[in-house]
């Protein structure tokens, strides 16, 4: 427990589930924690100390509330919505905040960060101006297939991939009424059996250290109507590669964007031999990234996150030395359970996946009752729950999926299977 930060007051923005854990593991170091927004039925406020209903948009009013009752701190989870409100508001209090939003659109904004990547020869997949307003011609030229997504939006929210010119227009239309900026980006989609590679680092008055490197697997790499994450396996085994061909050049990147303090996640894709750059986060992590690696190296993103807000050091000299992407020979790994539509009835077999040794955390994101729209399918919100996983082997590790995979069951009220997209283990060879 950080002493310095003991009983000192954190508004956290947005009570979701996407801020529930931030604020157990603030109840835990012992930070007076506040949930503030304009939904009393959220149900972070069941475990805050205290509940206010002032909206996240309402900077003014979240001034005031501050300065009423003296909170030495604010935050938020990775909502890019409230991250965006806490920038506003932190400059307006002079409260500590990781970023700024000059950082921040340096990184959210997918278009600005591959121009990074360009300049500082980070490999990037080929880009084409092209949107539904483009000539047939232009469309029928392109190198399908091709991926279309908002420049400005995370969760998989408005991308599709285009085989050919008949669906692209409306895949545009549809990723740009999802851009809160009004901009899309179209690339060459490239298929490598949906793998995916992802390194992180944390930042400290502008130096950048990396601490995970992960293979995640998508759930539907073949109809690619669901491009979400099914399985991550860390430590990755591009490390190697990465760490001789991109760490320094990602590096000095990471500096030129002026980034000076908080964690970054960099998302690519593995191609014959290279590494691609598609996205960056400049946040926590939604998959709770944590709960993997406190286990593995003994330390933890969130506190360190939360610590920051609070006035403190974002990452000390003593963490700095556990950083140990080998973790000591052990290995970590997620399993993310996909739903297809449906209400569920029934859930058979969690308690005892539960059980299994080497399951070190569960997050679950429906119970019985609830309903999984059909416009949920290829985003997150697509997630039953989410396996976090820690073993002395990878094989041990993908021994261990598939006993969680073919003990659970949900059943809609028609008793079909709603849990029917299980990962084939062989892919994460």
């Amino acid at each position: 427990m950080d002493n310095n930060i003991v009983k000192k007051r954190l508004l956290v923005l947005g009570g979701t589930k996407s801020t529930y854990d931030l604020v157990k593991v603030a109840n835990e170091m012992g930070v007076i924690t506040a949930v503030t927004d304009d939904d009393p039925s959220h149900e972070t406020r069941r475990i805050a100390r205290e509940n206010y209903l002032v909206s996240t948009a309402n900077i003014l009013a979240l001034q005031e509330l501050i300065r009423e009752k003296k909170f030495d701190g604010v935050f938020c989870g990775p909502s890019e919505f409230n991250i965006r409100n806490l920038i506003k508001v932190c400059e307006a209090t002079g409260l500590p905040c990781y970023t700024d939003m000059n950082m921040w659109n340096n990184c959210a904004n997918k278009d600005v960060f591959k121009q990074f990547c360009t300049e500082f020869g980070v490999d990037c997949p080929r880009g084409f101006p092209v949107d539904e307003f483009s000539s047939d011609k232009e469309l029928s030229c392109l190198d399908y297939p091709v991926i279309v997504k908002p420049v400005d939006r995370c969760s998989s929210i408005g991308i599709a991939v285009c085989e050919d010119k008949s669906s692209i227009r409306k895949a545009c239309h549809e990723a740009m009424e999802a851009s809160n900026c009004k901009r899309i980006i179209v690339e060459k989609y490239i298929e490598n059996q949906g793998e995916l590679f992802g390194v992180r680092y944390f930042l400290k008055d502008g130096e950048a250290y990396p601490y995970l490197m992960i293979d995640t697997y998508v759930a539907d790499p073949i109809q690619r109507i669901s491009l979400i994450s099914a399985v991550t396996l860390a430590p990755s085994k591009h490390a190697q590669y990465y760490m001789e061909n991109m760490d320094s050049k990602v590096r000095k990147m990471l500096k030129a964007m002026g980034l000076q303090n908080g964690t970054v996640f960099i998302q690519a894709l593995p191609y014959k031999g290279k590494i691609y750059f598609h996205e960056m986060g400049y946040r926590l992590s939604g998959g709770l990234i944590f709960k993997m690696i406190e286990p593995l190296m003994g330390i933890n993103d969130m506190k360190m996150m939360i610590r920051y807000a609070l006035g403190g050091e974002m990452i000390t000299e003593e963490e700095i030395k556990r950083l140990d992407m080998n973790f000591s020979g052990k290995c970590g790994a997620q399993l993310m359970i996909s739903l297809s539509a449906g209400k569920i009835s029934k859930i058979i077999g969690l308690d005892e996946a539960l059980q299994m040794s080497g399951v070190c955390d569960f997050i679950q994101y429906y119970n019985v009752g609830d309903i999984v729209e059909d416009s949920y399918i290829g985003t997150l919100q697509q997630l039953f729950g989410r396996f976090t996983l820690v073993g002395d082997s990878k094989e041990h590790l993908k021994i261990l999926i598939d006993k969680i995979q073919n003990g659970i069951r949900v059943l809609d009220d028609h008793g079909k299977e709603m849990a029917n997209m299980k990962f084939d283990m062989t892919r994460a060879r």
